[in-house]
């Protein structure tokens, strides 16, 4: 009877023993999704196949990314419920190998120096310090051991890679899908632009997605999702089971997109592009990735030049030879054979010289730039073009004196003639911009060129030049100045 009794006992350790052995999960082909932000951040979402039995279970994902931010981790399927989650990030490394050794015996090796074989001995590690082990001896304690220290097995606990372990309370018996969501840092993206000028008012505009992976993994046959936007991020913001649902319905909008190319599409007032082809991403690898092609866009090319010229109360001024800054205007419409969502990016501008060899003419940087917006780029300083002023009279009259107390108000009008003069001595007419800053009270009384109002205290004149020739823009402006003023 007491023999039956222990191997039923027996039987009952080993059937719980056999339980409790972990389920771990693998990828497989087409699951894994990431949707990566401009920020340093992604969202992984990983569907991995399980075998799971009625009641508790224990499973692994093995291969969660190093920069994992654990307490987003979220495990969601049909039927079960979360009971715990632990991630394991105690990776294989000598510094853990030897710090989960301590106490223990090790076997060391050192090199004969007279006979080049090896000399093998035990040693006990009592410490670890400045990157080598502690070691007691037969013989005596060595802080600085010359040669190698040989472990028999892996630590327990230690893994070669990152995992993610769940106990799971499941309602019923089979084969099922596992979904995985959380987010991570180490994973980028930026948008690089080229624009190709083919004409005086054409050119060819491509963008390159550079995705950079510095997470700890690599993904394999992955779908890729790109988040244009600044999202808002706060302390465990991605920790409900809300939100988990949600995670979900984000994956299947991406496999249903999968086909279309890449088509901007509006999400919570973010711009989300979906590569439409599966990739591969090493870890501590740059991907580049063609994401707009348009060709024949339309731009305007302008000179600009914000006025040196300051109006004040005291006195007047002058420049000699500023030269204006070349503008690129791109319009971000449709009939512009644009219209898109553009990333905020560099865009690098290229032209042929007369002997079709391929110059760089100059880069900027672009914010997101929603359809319908427009492109004001420099890219530099115009060498053939100068631009010089001066205030040429200044007069002023007395129009009103108030008395306040023992001193006075008085208002005093002010009038400027300006004259600028354009030097234009390339081989083309040009339209330089002249872009002046007043005071707010100010008014034109007399221009030979009509000017635009940018806002209540700055003008704009557009001077036409013709090819290597001169042009004068002359105006009068008034202004009137408040000063207090006491015996």
């Amino acid at each position: 009877m007491r023999g039956y009794c222990y191997l039923l006992i027996l039987g009952c350790l080993l059937s719980t023993s056999a339980q409790a052995e972990p389920l771990v999960l693998k990828n497989t082909d087409n699951s894994l999704s990431l949707s990566i932000y401009n920020r340093d951040l992604a969202l992984i979402k990983d569907i991995r196949p399980a075998s799971l039995k009625n009641g508790l279970n224990e499973v692994i994902f093995d291969g969660v990314a190093s920069q994992i931010q654990a307490e987003t981790a979220i495990v969601y399927g049909d039927g079960i419920k979360v009971n715990e989650q632990n991630y394991s990030y105690n990776l294989m490394s000598y510094d853990n190998f030897i710090n989960q050794s301590l106490g223990k015996t090790v076997r060391t090796v050192q090199l004969n120096p007279e006979t080049g074989e090896n000399i093998y001995d035990n040693a006990k590690i009592i410490g670890y310090a400045n990157g080598k082990p502690i070691l007691r001896f037969s013989y005596g304690i060595e802080s600085d051991f010359p040669g190698r220290v040989v472990f028999e097995d892996v630590p327990t606990g230690m893994s070669n890679k990152p995992t993610l372990e769940a106990k799971l309370d499941v309602n019923k018996s089979g084969d099922q899908n596992l979904y995985l969501a959380y987010l991570t840092s180490g994973l980028s993206w930026k948008t690089d632009y080229v624009a190709n000028v083919k004409s005086a008012d054409k050119l060819d505009l491509t963008g390159w997605v550079t995705i950079s992976n510095n997470s700890g993994i690599d993904y394999e046959r992955a779908k890729i999702q790109l988040i244009a936007g600044d999202v808002n991020i706060a302390r465990s913001a991605f920790n409900t089971r809300g939100n988990m649902v949600k995670a979900m319905a984000f994956n299947a909008v991406m496999e249903d997109s999968m086909d279309k190319g890449i088509q901007p599409e509006n999400i919570n007032s973010y711009e989300l592009y979906t590569l439409p082809n599966i990739t591969t991403i090493k870890d501590h690898q740059n991907k580049q990735i063609a994401l707009i092609e348009k060709n024949n866009v339309t731009y305007k090319k302008e000179f600009l030049l914000h006025s040196p010229l300051y109006f004040n109360n005291f006195a007047s001024d002058e420049f000699e030879k500023h030269h204006p800054s070349i503008i690129y205007v791109i319009e971000n419409k449709a009939e512009a054979n644009l219209g898109i969502s553009l990333p905020t990016g560099i865009i690098r501008f290229y032209e042929n010289d007369k002997n079709s060899n391929l110059q760089f003419i100059g880069s900027n940087h672009i914010a997101n730039t929603a359809k319908e917006d427009t492109l004001r780029l420099k890219l530099g300083d115009a060498f053939n073009i100068s631009v010089s002023g001066k205030v040429t009279t200044a007069d002023k009259k007395e129009i009103s004196r108030k008395p306040v107390n023992n001193c006075a108000m008085v208002e005093t009008l002010k009038t400027y003639n300006v004259k600028i003069t354009i030097n234009n001595a390339e081989d083309v007419k040009n339209t330089v911009v002249i872009e002046q800053h007043f005071p707010d009270n100010h008014k034109i009384t007399d221009e030979n060129i009509t000017s635009e109002s940018k806002n209540a205290s700055t003008r704009l004149w557009k001077v036409e030049v013709d090819k290597n020739s001169k042009n004068t823009l002359k105006y009068t402006v008034d202004i009137t100045f408040s000063d207090r003023i006491c015996n």
